[in-house]
C-alpha cells in the first residue's frame, strides 16, 4: 500500500510539473509574440544579435548585417502592404459564404466569435 501511495504521489507531482510547464510556456510565447507585434524592430534586433554571436561577426560585419536586415524588414513590410488587402478580402468573402449557410442563431454566435477575435483581422 505504501508503494502505491508513493507511485500515486510521484505521478501527481509529475502531472503538476507538466501542467505548470505547459502553462508557463504558453504565457512566455504569447508575451514574446505580442512584443514582436507591437515592436517590429524587436525581432530584427533578436535575429541580428543571435547571428552576430553565433557567427562571431566583427564590428564591420555587424554593421553590414544590420543594414541587410533593415532593408529586408522594409521589403517585407512593403510585401505585407501588397498582400494584406487581398488576404482580408478573401477572409471577408469566406466569412460571408459561411454566414450564408448558418441559421440565425449560428450567425449570431459567428458574429460573437468575430468580435472576440477582431484583433486577428486588424491591419497593423
Amino acid at each position: 500500500m505504501k508503494s502505491l501511495k508513493a507511485w500515486v504521489l510521484l505521478l501527481l507531482v509529475f502531472m503538476a510539473g507538466f501542467g505548470g510547464g505547459v502553462v508557463t510556456t504558453r504565457v512566455v510565447i504569447r508575451h514574446f509574440v505580442q512584443h514582436a507585434i507591437k515592436d517590429p524592430d524587436f525581432m530584427r534586433h533578436v535575429v541580428e544579435k543571435r547571428m552576430a554571436a553565433r557567427l562571431l561577426l566583427d564590428s564591420t560585419q555587424r554593421e553590414k548585417l544590420a543594414g541587410i536586415l533593415l532593408r529586408t524588414q522594409s521589403e517585407l513590410k512593403d510585401l505585407r502592404g501588397e498582400f494584406q488587402p487581398r488576404f482580408l478580402a478573401i477572409m471577408t468573402d469566406t466569412q460571408s459564404q459561411v454566414a450564408d449557410i448558418l441559421s440565425p442563431a449560428q450567425r449570431e454566435r459567428l458574429e460573437k466569435l468575430k468580435a472576440e477575435h477582431e484583433h486577428w483581422w486588424q491591419a497593423h
